[in-house]
């Protein structure tokens, strides 16, 4: 059984305050605002995901809350370590075995990891450069959870592009 895994970067966070912990982040409000027309955006396109999970950091979690508001509004955001920062994209994709029944998956995370994951989907490998805007998501079916063949990249849009076709514009 094949599944779609939706691949996002967080949101516009603050900058790290003096003295704050790159965790503790938050989005902003215009980062927040521009998250919400992304997710219209997803809507639009169809995306029903059984599961969003999200890194532990707070503009990651703060983003996957938006997304589930909009796309999976009686399910909980589940925290999934393997997507902060620092984690091979071998250990994120075998991770994702105990969601073997999903069709549909919402990862969000950061930068360069998400481009690193992406790459491995893809090639195996981390070769191929994949930049995320924040924001940015990235669908690539794999056949199967954990992956154990390449995927497929179905599209990738940037937060902009997402938010003109949650607008409905042309």
């Amino acid at each position: 059984m094949s599944c779609t895994l939706l691949i996002v970067r967080h949101g516009i966070a603050e900058d790290a305050a003096r003295g704050m912990r790159d965790a503790d982040r938050r989005l902003t409000p215009d980062g927040i605002r521009k998250l919400q027309a992304v997710a219209a955006g997803l809507q639009s396109l169809g995306v029903a995901p059984q599961a969003i999970l999200s890194s532990p950091l707070r503009r990651a979690e703060e983003t996957a809350v938006l997304l589930q508001r909009t796309l999976l509004p009686k399910k909980s955001v589940a925290t999934f370590a393997p997507l902060a920062p620092g984690h091979d994209p071998a250990e994120v994709a075998r991770a994702l075995g105990s969601h073997r029944t999903a069709h549909q998956l919402v990862l969000v995370g950061h930068q360069p990891d998400l481009g690193h994951f992406v790459s491995y989907l893809l090639s195996g490998s981390i070769t191929v450069q994949v930049d995320f805007k924040k924001g940015g998501v990235a669908a690539v079916e794999v056949t199967s959870l954990p992956p154990h063949a390449p995927g497929v990249l179905l599209w990738m849009l940037t937060p902009k592009q997402l938010r003109a076709i949650g607008r409905g514009a042309p």
